[in-house]
């Protein structure tokens, strides 16, 4: 095994771990039998939690929908590259687009953990055919333009990628 096939390796069983650890902690049960509470109640704790941390699930339900089609992406992907009636070209083509779906999921997890590391609350970022890249930032109150260009640094600086689209989430 070479060194990029360790690499991706590694990225598909860190995105397998986070996608794992967001279902359990999604996944609470509506309603427990242990509890005297009527099952109003908890879906009204539940709806008002909700009110609350709409930033929150917002964060949670990109990474988890991203990592939902990254997953789809990769199983289409290793079909095409693992059936020997596909065209060789067609199975090189394939395995390019893995290997660059691989590296742009790595790359997107480093940065916002590089992001974060700054300072800020939560931030979600995405690579566009490694042409853009889109930051979403949590933020009680609109970035400085030092924050800003903190941003755009660390992108350039991660991704070598100059166009950067910023959006703040309150």
């Amino acid at each position: 095994m070479n060194k990029n096939q360790s690499i991706i390796v590694v990225s598909l069983l860190v995105l397998l771990c986070f996608t794992g650890y967001l279902a359990i902690k999604l996944n609470n049960p509506v309603f427990d039998a242990s509890t005297n509470g009527s099952i109003e109640d908890v879906l009204d704790n539940e709806s008002s939690a909700t009110v609350s941390s709409g930033t929150n699930s917002f964060f949670v339900e990109q990474k988890l929908s991203r990592d939902r089609n990254n997953a789809n992406t990769y199983q289409n992907l290793q079909v095409l590259i693992d059936n020997e009636n596909v065209p060789n070209e067609q199975r090189e083509k394939a395995s390019e687009e893995y290997r660059t779906l691989a590296l742009n999921s790595q790359r997107e997890i480093d940065l916002e953990s590089k992001l974060k590391g700054k300072g800020f609350d939560d931030v979600i970022c995405f690579i566009d055919n490694n042409s853009k890249v889109k930051v979403y930032v949590k933020s009680k109150k609109d970035l400085t333009k030092e924050q800003l260009q903190l941003i755009k640094e660390e992108v350039l600086t991660s991704t070598n990628i100059k166009d950067v689209d910023i959006t703040v989430k309150k």
